[in-house]
């Protein structure tokens, strides 16, 4: 429970940051216009261009074996940078209540396909992979592999909601498991 006001509350403060004036353009999407003016989008969008974002979300695993399906709700947060508009690479951190992954640590190329090209989407689908660390009473390197969907909007300076999915290859006792994520992407 705690961790679900944590996330509650930093998301409440990171999107009142975002409303403040991260690079949001009050001018072009507050201001006054005139019914009698043809409205066009002459700036094209770079949601997904080069440089940093920073993701909190929330999370939940389920093991292979059933038997161990308690407290598998969590959340945690993820940093990740990008060299262009398709490739990228982020580490992840999640604490989930208990159980067979209680800490998920991971490190993931990612590569993205913003919808529409490199100027206009503000859609992108996603895929990832990359080692990692889970454990509980245990420490064990794992592999993971998943894919997701990204969507930004552009009146908020780009501040993104994601959706994803991945499995996970544990190398020894502990059980393989797939986790889910969703939340919020800050880019910077």
């Amino acid at each position: 429970m705690k961790i679900l006001s944590v996330f509650f509350l930093a998301t409440f403060f990171l999107v009142s940051v975002a409303q403040a004036g991260w690079g949001w353009d009050k001018q072009k999407f507050h201001s006054a216009k005139s019914p009698m003016v043809e409205q066009t989008v002459t700036s094209p969008s770079y949601c997904y261009d080069t440089g940093f974002e920073f993701s909190i979300f929330m999370s939940g695993y389920w093991p292979e074996s059933p038997s161990n399906l308690s407290n598998e709700l969590g959340g945690g947060f993820a940093l990740g940078y990008f060299f262009g508009h398709n490739f990228g690479i982020e580490g992840s951190y999640a604490l989930h209540g208990g159980g067979d992954a209680e800490h998920v640590g991971k490190m993931n190329a990612v590569y993205r396909f913003p919808l529409g090209g490199e100027c206009c989407s503000t859609i992108a689908p996603y895929v990832f992979g990359g080692p990692g660390v889970v454990s509980a009473n245990t420490s064990e390197f794992m592999w993971n592999l998943g894919g997701g969907v990204d969507v930004r909007f552009e009146s908020w300076g780009c501040l993104g909601v994601f959706a994803d999915f991945s499995y996970n290859w544990v190398d020894q006792t502990l059980p393989d498991f797939t986790q889910i994520r969703a939340g919020m992407r800050f880019p910077f």
